[in-house]
């Protein structure tokens, strides 16, 4: 038998690491929820393997962005946690990203954007 929790968004909790997939980390959570912490919500960085980061049987606090009681589905993130709680904040960039990003010419894009921002100005005005 489950204790009665009630989680709502907001909230800070703990879970325990059940499953890792390249989408993201399933979580166990008091009460029997189970949460998703998806990729996007690790780090603010690019993080190109989870499994870096997590195995099966940690604990990881979490923000809670979304409840649904009936189905006991949480959504959370770490990157939203206030900093002291967050240890993962210092996730570097992909340097398989930075790298790329380094290669690409971007002057003719900072070039012409004022006036492709314009002319959809424009555009806008005519509609």
């Amino acid at each position: 038998m489950y204790i009665s929790i009630n989680f709502k968004k907001g909230d800070i909790a703990e879970g325990i690491v059940t499953s890792i997939k390249k989408y993201g980390v399933f979580l166990s959570f008091d009460g029997g929820y189970i949460g998703l912490l998806h990729i996007s919500e690790i780090s603010t960085n690019f993080v190109n393997n989870i499994s870096n980061f997590f195995k099966v049987g940690d604990l990881v606090n979490v923000l809670i962005k979304d409840v649904d009681k009936n189905s006991k589905f949480l959504k959370v993130s770490i990157k939203d946690l206030p900093d002291e709680l967050n240890e993962y904040k210092e996730i570097l960039p992909s340097k398989k990203v930075t790298s790329y990003l380094k290669e690409i010419d971007f002057s003719k894009l900072e070039k012409s954007l004022p006036k492709m921002v314009e002319e959809e100005i424009e555009r806008e005005k005519q509609l």
